[in-house]
C-alpha cells in the first residue's frame, strides 16, 4: 500500500510589489514545481513570494481557490503579511 504524501503547498510566484503578474497554484512538491517553472516557463514569474503548507490536498485546493477569488489588493496584503519585501523564499524550502 502506497503512503499518502501529506505535503501540499499553496504558492504565489510573483515579481516586484505592485506588479499584478502573479501565479497562484498548488503543488505537492514545491521545490520540484519551482525548478520546473524556472526551466520550462520563462514567461511566468518565478520568484516564490508566498506559500502555505497543508496536510490535505482538498484543503490546499480550497485555499488556492479562495486566494484566486480575492482582490489584487487582498492578495498583495497576504503576501506582505509573510514577506513584506517580496523576497524570493525558495531558499527556505
Amino acid at each position: 500500500m502506497q503512503q499518502e504524501n501529506n505535503h501540499y503547498f499553496v504558492y504565489i510566484f510573483g515579481g516586484e510589489p505592485g506588479n499584478n503578474n502573479l501565479q497562484i497554484g498548488t503543488a505537492d512538491n514545491l521545490q520540484k514545481h519551482l525548478q520546473h517553472t524556472r526551466q520550462q516557463a520563462s514567461h511566468l514569474p518565478d520568484k516564490l513570494v508566498y506559500y502555505e503548507h497543508y496536510d490535505y490536498e482538498a484543503m490546499a485546493l480550497a485555499r488556492e481557490k479562495h486566494i484566486k477569488e480575492s482582490t489584487p489588493n487582498d492578495t498583495r496584503r497576504l503576501i506582505e503579511s509573510m514577506n513584506p519585501n517580496w523576497l524570493d523564499l525558495s531558499d527556505l524550502l
